[in-house]
């Protein structure tokens, strides 16, 4: 009797267990369901409509994201039908062929707070140039340039328009920019764990945090003259845009922040006003050039009919994102063709340039490492790696392609493996082996291993504010040895080998396994700088005086020979126009390598590879100092490698306040 009722209590849990699980998967199908039933809807709506053509007389509006995209889209189910977030490539292309468009008479900016680094600033400020150059007109709007943070590179950018628009209760706050290093060597101590790392290279100081209490020479002295390179160049942006001298700027950002009226009198600012008075505004003077253009080309016509055709049509506003999307099927031959695959793949619609040469686009960004299959982003981290077996192939692709006359590889990375860097510096030279020109676009980062990977590309172009260079590289472990005593733990190992627990985190290395460290860091850095002596044709010693794990700016860079030229991903593309051997005036498609995934190919990934991961990131799970999050996120990468990292020691990167 007993064991007849054990037995029904335990059916009872396991049926219990079962209902429940059925009662998941039910609600997951049913969610399932109505994701792939809104998709084949949106599909019927792009079949059975095309976006209304473009107006007559347009003033394009644009809110800046905090964030910009960098690289493809990874799936998630908090969105795997919705637009992937916006890329800087979108928005200097729209800008860019609104600069030439007829129909468009000015752009209208509205900025708040952003977090976007000084190279990406740069490229819009150089895009909203080339748009007024074109005669239109731009304007920029905040309810605070910074407030009671910084916002000295917003207002960078703001300083590049027209007008600058304020609302009358808000600051700018140009305080200027800063680098904070949390210092954990103390704290560690506490709990009795040693970092145990070694670098080559003086400046190479990406784990000081975790080894020094306090700030090296070298690494205070790199620091001071990269900021100060920054800051002049922030310096001498705004005083040229604002009519000032850079000493006048200077003394600007030591008295900031400033209040609104302050920001007028010292003509920081055009207009105290609201968003709204700014919209009549520029409308308003959009009509105003609309008419005037109106009476200019149509002397015989009369000026009554002019006026009332001007009202009736009057001014649209649209945004610019669909704007250059409208623009885009525009062009297209193929109509619904290109439309469906813009809606559906993200991707721009086919051209009347099908089969002819082409310029593919490959974008490399995050921390490289070999592989997905050796492990993803991590909890620590929280961010999305670069796998360098999938930028190796997307360039071999590239370069097998026929219809392909060049390469433009977008590298946005602080580092990371070195034998993945190497596959990627590998893809490039067989690029050019198959006679393709391969150009590089830096992005923020392209320091030391994101050096190495694009050294020997035909020309490297970088923003003035790009961070590049650190020749040089790091490795060690984590040992826990006191952490275990004061727990009251102990380990016994059994090795084969007098090296065998060389990684170990119970001990410090042996005498034997810090020779052969040595000599793994030395053959790695040597190998660097010889890598760099083929790739820019300088002579070991030449390049020696440049390595040393120091970081360059984008302008340093050039100066010292490391990169070709400034400029952002437009001026990359334009050089590989050039070098493939287009006329300036030809217009050639760019594709992206690989494409970006449909919808169909996301929702598949998000399904089969456990792609929502249900550990969130320790940066939004808990608040932790600034700066603390990325040393977090070093430590975690160097704890998953079984090999040194080439990582620039600005990593954990500049804050501008």
């Amino acid at each position: 009797m007993e064991t007849n009722l054990t037995r029904r209590k335990e059916d009872k849990g396991f049926g219990r267990v079962f209902s429940f699980l059925g009662r998941i998967f039910a609600v997951f199908g049913f969610a399932l369901f109505i994701s792939i039933c809104f998709f084949l809807a949106t599909v019927h709506r792009a079949v059975n409509y095309a976006p209304p053509p473009l107006p007559e007389n347009i003033l394009l509006t644009y809110k800046l994201k905090p964030n910009l995209y960098k690289t493809s889209q990874k799936p998630s189910l908090r969105g795997p039908l919705l637009r992937p977030p916006t890329t800087l490539h979108e928005i200097v292309d729209a800008i860019d062929m609104a600069a030439t468009d007829d129909r468009v008479s000015g752009l209208v900016i509205h900025a708040g707070a952003s977090h976007y680094d000084l190279a990406e600033i740069q490229e819009l400020r150089d895009v909203i140039h080339r748009f007024r150059s074109e005669g239109k007109k731009a304007w920029i709007y905040s309810e605070n340039f910074g407030g009671m943070g910084g916002g000295t590179g917003t207002y960078y950018l703001a300083a590049a328009f027209d007008e600058i628009w304020l609302q009358p209760l808000g600051v700018v706050s140009i305080t200027g920019i800063s680098s904070e290093t949390p210092f954990l060597k103390g704290v560690m101590e506490k709990f009795g764990i040693e970092a145990e790392f070694d670098h080559r290279g003086q400046y190479k100081s990406a784990m000081e945090s975790l080894t020094r209490k306090d700030m090296s020479q070298p690494s205070r002295r790199m620091m001071t003259e990269l900021l100060g390179d920054l800051a002049a160049q922030i310096t001498e942006g705004i005083a040229a845009d604002r009519g000032m001298t850079p000493e006048e700027v200077r003394k600007l950002i030591d008295t900031a922040p400033h209040l609104g009226t302050e920001a007028a009198e010292n003509k920081l600012i055009d207009k105290l006003e609201h968003y709204d008075i700014l919209l009549e505004t520029a409308k308003e003077e959009a009509e105003k050039q609309i008419k005037s253009a109106a009476h200019k080309n149509d002397d015989d016509d009369d000026d009554d009919d002019d006026e009332e055709e001007d009202e009736e049509e009057g001014i649209k506003t649209i945004d610019l994102l669909g704007y250059g999307f409208s623009a885009k099927v525009e062009e297209d031959e193929e109509g619904m063709v290109g439309f469906l695959s813009q809606l559906i793949r993200k991707k721009a619609p086919v051209t009347a340039h099908e089969g002819k040469d082409k310029i593919a686009l490959i974008y490399a960004s995050g921390a490289i490492m070999p592989s997905k299959d050796g492990g993803g982003a991590s909890p620590l981290s929280g961010g999305e790696p670069m796998f360098a077996d999938r930028i190796s192939s997307s360039i071999r692709s590239a370069a097998q392609n026929e219809e392909i006359a060049a390469i433009v590889l977008r590298m946005d990375s602080p580092g990371g493996s070195p034998t993945a860097a190497e596959a990627i510096r590998r893809a490039v030279v067989y690029a050019r082996e198959k006679d393709k020109k391969i150009i590089v676009s830096m992005g923020g980062a392209a320091a030391s291993g994101g050096y190495w990977a694009v050294v020997n590309a035909d020309h490297i172009v970088a923003a003035p504010a790009t961070l590049t260079g650190s020749i040089g590289v790091f490795a060690g472990k984590m040992v826990l040895e006191d952490l275990w005593k004061k727990l009251g733990i102990t380990w016994e190992s059994v090795n084969i080998g007098e090296n065998a627990d060389m990684w170990s985190s119970q001990s410090q290395f042996s005498p034997t396994a810090r020779k052969r460290f040595s000599a793994l860091l030395d053959h790695i850095y040597d190998s660097f700088v010889a890598l760099v002596a083929e790739g820019r044709g300088m002579t070991p010693e030449e390049v020696e005086k440049v390595a040393q794990g120091r970081v360059w700016t984008g302008k340093q860079a050039l100066e010292v020979g490391l990169i070709d030229s400034l400029g952002g991903l437009e001026e990359a593309l334009q050089k590989a126009k050039e070098m493939a051997g287009f006329k300036p005036e030809e217009a050639v498609p760019v594709v992206q390598y690989p494409p970006r995934r449909s919808t169909l190919e996301l929702l598949f990934e998000l399904f089969t590879e456990s792609a929502v991961s249900g550990v969130p990131p320790i940066s939004t799970a808990m608040p932790l100092p600034e700066g603390a999050a990325e040393l977090l996120q070093i430590w975690a990468l160097s704890r998953s490698q079984t090999e040194p990292l080439v990582i620039s020691p600005l990593a954990i990167g500049l804050t501008s306040h």
